[in-house]
């Protein structure tokens, strides 16, 4: 999971609310009202980082809770996880036919 991307539109919606509140605190009319409009498109970019990032985060919790119970799932047996390892997983029986 990257924070990359809700680290740097933070930074935008931070440094555009900063931007926004000197401007109208000078009087800077025209750099207040390009900040002014910036600043709703970042603010709901931020929000739906936040939920896609905390909804992996409950996704990826209840994952650890399922195969820590004793499930059946075997990393080994997971494309993507053996794909991390460089090994090759098991071919499907669904492409053998």
């Amino acid at each position: 999971m990257h924070h990359r991307p809700l680290a740097f539109v933070l930074a935008l919606a931070a440094g555009d609310y900063l931007l926004w509140n000197w401007s109208l605190a000078g009087g800077h009319d025209v750099v207040a009202l390009i900040s002014g409009l910036t600043l709703p498109p970042l603010a709901v970019a931020l929000v739906g980082l936040l939920v896609l990032n905390a909804a992996r985060l409950l996704a990826h919790s209840a994952l650890r809770q399922v195969r820590g119970t004793g499930a059946s799932h075997e990393p080994a047996q997971d494309p993507e996880h053996a794909a991390r390892r460089g090994e090759q997983a098991p071919a499907s029986s669904k492409l053998a036919a």
